[in-house]
């Protein structure tokens, strides 16, 4: 990073993640359009977020956070307009210690959860409001139109997951895996994040997200098959699992619009 700029790197990463006030944003982009070095720096800061997987990982990771906690209290049109988004080092440090807890203290996402038998280590799936303060969103959590979301899921013991949503407009979204014949296998490990965030649209009441794991590879189609009917339900699309084959477990999280 140049010296001549004066823009330190905490101010870099705000910068990535939207969080700067409008006076703060006018600078460094100013800065950024006269360094060269600068805009090497916050490239780097993008691409760092597989570097920040490999240098925590969760047998580190996982004994902080235990630490902390004891401490601390496809249709279309598409109705969702997805955008690849990076994670900058510093901000993914941080929700290591931030996203996980709640995951290990309550059930995952805080919402429904229908888990399958054997193992202790239950699957999550998180949810958090891009330029938020990097907590998870609760289950009832409210949103609206033309924010950007992130999700990510823990895979507790779970290999294999299909993550959808649905919406009170009858909507279905596909985002893990990013096509319908794309792999299921799951990142084993702690908190992986998707590779694409998302920005709500108008669709009306409600968002709701599901992730369904197993131990075996998943049919994506049925996964959608599952969803749409629950879409098309009509008052119990808020509530109701899926309806899934035997062997699969889902967990869910609904937003308010």
């Amino acid at each position: 990073m140049s010296r001549e700029t004066r823009i330190p790197e905490w101010m870099l990463e705000r910068y990535l993640l939207d969080e700067l006030p409008a006076r703060e944003r006018r600078r460094v982009r100013r800065e950024l359009e006269r360094d060269p070095g600068l805009r090497s720096a916050l490239e780097t800061l993008r691409r760092s977020d597989v570097e920040i997987r490999a240098a925590y990982p969760a047998e580190r990771t996982v004994p902080r956070i235990l630490e902390r906690a004891h401490g601390a209290p496809p249709a279309t049109p598409r109705r969702l307009r997805l955008a690849w988004a990076a994670v900058p080092a510093l901000a993914a440090a941080a929700l290591l210690l931030l996203l996980l807890p709640p995951a290990l203290r309550q059930r995952p996402g805080g919402g429904d959860y229908i888990g399958v038998k054997g193992g202790d280590a239950a699957p999550a799936l998180l949810v958090f409001r891009q330029g938020g303060d990097g907590a998870p969103l609760a289950d009832g959590s409210s949103a609206r139109r033309g924010e950007r979301l992130q999700l990510a899921y823990i895979p507790g013991k779970a290999a294999h997951g299909v993550i959808v949503s649905i919406d009170g407009g009858g909507g279905v979204t596909l985002h893990f895996p990013e096509r319908e014949d794309g792999g299921t296998d799951l990142r084993p490990g702690g908190r992986t994040l998707l590779p694409r965030s998302f920005e709500l649209d108008e669709a009306p009441r409600f968002e709701r997200f599901f992730f369904v794991f197993s131990g075996a590879p998943l049919a994506v189609a049925d996964v959608l098959s599952a969803a749409r009917t629950l879409a098309a339900s009509g008052g119990s699309a808020m509530t109701a699992p899926l309806e899934l084959p035997r062997g699969c477990g889902q967990v869910s999280l609904r937003l308010r619009k």
